[in-house]
């Protein structure tokens, strides 16, 4: 990420340590999203449900749903009906008119003809029949391709997002955290977990409550041996809260938003998944055509999602345009 003094730290210290994960093996989320992805093409005729999906891989229905959701982008059930009409497509072409629609239609799984020919036109925008004589080309749901997806301890990180942030403030208390120390005894964890259930629900202004931001920032003073971190909530203003809370100002810009999501709680989720996941973004960006823009990001956690057995952390990372030499 554009700071490798810092970067180059965090890796010296993670290899003097050498940092085991103490979690126990749960199972490779790649593959149990193989699985599912498997099932889906293997019973494309069948009518699938999310309870019987997630009872195959041994998942909660929550977790299962947010897992292919956020790899392909679609609801799992809306995802299976756009697997099950991109392959219809073949049929309705090779068959020509020695079949019928209603024929195709139960070929994958729908009761009526109606409801396939509503399904049809919703994904496709015009009916089968419109299709078969006309000369519209389509976009097809093709199988959900996993070499995009990145194994981080007990979790997947997924290729990023990008979004433009307004101009944004933050509340909360900001400690500077030790590089070496956070190795070891989980310095931010513990600063987090204890701001968010004490003293997060004090704040005024915020904009996102059960929303938790750790802002990590890059102060020249403290790099490369620390940073400052900011366990914080994001607020509409800071008028009135700088005496009583530390704050931060972030200037509007572009990120990219790489999502994690892992089998635990998030209170759980150390500078160990992080340190993966950065060596991931680093690796992702300096093999784009951005450059890391400003010295911070952010993690954005969701309690209200949050379970025992899921963790979904959004890290954000300011990027612009890679300047050329």
């Amino acid at each position: 990420m554009n700071n490798n003094n810092l970067h180059t730290e965090k890796e010296d210290y993670a290899k003097q340590l050498s940092v085991q994960s103490t979690e126990p093996t749960i199972g490779d989320t790649i593959y149990t999203i193989e699985r599912v992805l498997n099932q889906v093409e293997n019973r494309l005729a069948d009518k699938l449900v999310l309870d019987e999906l997630a009872e195959h891989v041994h998942l909660s229905k929550f977790h299962l749903h947010r897992l292919m959701r956020a790899a392909t982008g679609l609801p799992l059930m809306e995802y299976i009906r756009a697997r099950k009409l991109s392959a219809s497509v073949n049929d309705l072409l090779a068959l020509g008119k020695q079949t019928t629609i209603l024929h195709t239609a139960l070929a994958y799984g729908f009761d009526h003809e109606q409801s396939y020919i509503r399904a049809f036109k919703r994904q496709f925008g015009l009916t089968p029949a419109q299709f078969r004589r006309g000369r519209t080309e389509i976009t097809l749901v093709e199988r959900y391709d996993t070499t995009f997806l990145n194994e981080i301890r007990s979790g997947v990180v997924f290729e990023p997002t990008f979004v433009m942030r307004p101009k944004s403030f933050y509340a909360g208390r900001k400690a500077t955290i030790g590089i070496a120390e956070n190795y070891e005894r989980y310095t931010a964890n513990t600063h987090g977990v204890s701001f968010f259930y004490s003293e997060y629900p004090k704040i005024p202004n915020n904009i996102n409550p059960g929303v938790y931001i750790g802002l990590t920032l890059y102060p020249p003073e403290c790099s490369p041996q620390a940073t400052d971190y900011l366990t914080s909530a994001e607020v509409s203003s800071l008028e009135g809260l700088e005496q009583e809370w530390d704050t931060a100002t972030i200037p509007a810009g572009k990120y990219a938003v790489f999502k994690y999501i892992g089998r635990f709680h998030p209170e759980h989720l150390t500078i160990h998944h992080l340190n993966d996941i950065w060596n991931y973004m680093d690796e992702w960006i300096m093999n784009s055509s951005y450059e890391q823009a400003d010295g911070h990001h952010f993690e954005y956690i969701d309690a209200a999602i949050a379970r025992e057995d899921y963790c979904e952390a959004d890290l954000y990372v300011p990027i612009r345009d890679r300047q050329k030499s």
